[in-house]
């Protein structure tokens, strides 16, 4: 406790869990290496999918998931926080390239099928490779 609760409330919540998993691996409760943090990131994306099956306890498994998410960030020394911008700017990256190539072909997207979205989306993934 102490050492936790001395952990702001009021900070961005990837940032919390950072400091939350730094101070428990300072008293000793953390993994050996980073299979056991991949481990648990497979336990909770297993145990999210039951809730969202169940419709039950998804928010509260939905956050497992991510601290467990950031565990992982913190072994491979990587700032959760800059990789989840990254992501987002990857991905609004490749949705204009969605939106460009069905306006390219006379489309809208709402008038797309998700299959046909996903074409179009895997198009847009081997560009940028």
């Amino acid at each position: 406790t102490d050492a936790l609760n001395s952990v702001a409330r009021s900070l961005p919540a990837l940032w919390r869990a950072e400091k939350v998993q730094k101070k428990a691996k300072k008293a000793g409760f953390d993994w050996p290496d980073v299979s056991g943090a991949l481990e648990k990131l497979r336990e909770e994306a297993g145990e999210l999918e039951e809730a969202v099956r169940e419709d039950t306890n998804v928010a509260e498994e939905l956050g497992d998931l991510l601290f467990a998410a950031v565990n992982v960030a913190r072994f491979v020394k990587v700032d959760p926080e800059d990789a989840l911008s990254i992501a987002c700017d990857k991905f609004a990256r490749r949705f204009r390239q969605v939106e460009a190539s069905a306006a390219a072909q006379g489309k809208t997207l709402e008038e797309m099928t998700l299959a046909e979205m996903d074409r179009l989306w895997d198009e847009a993934k081997k560009q940028e490779a």
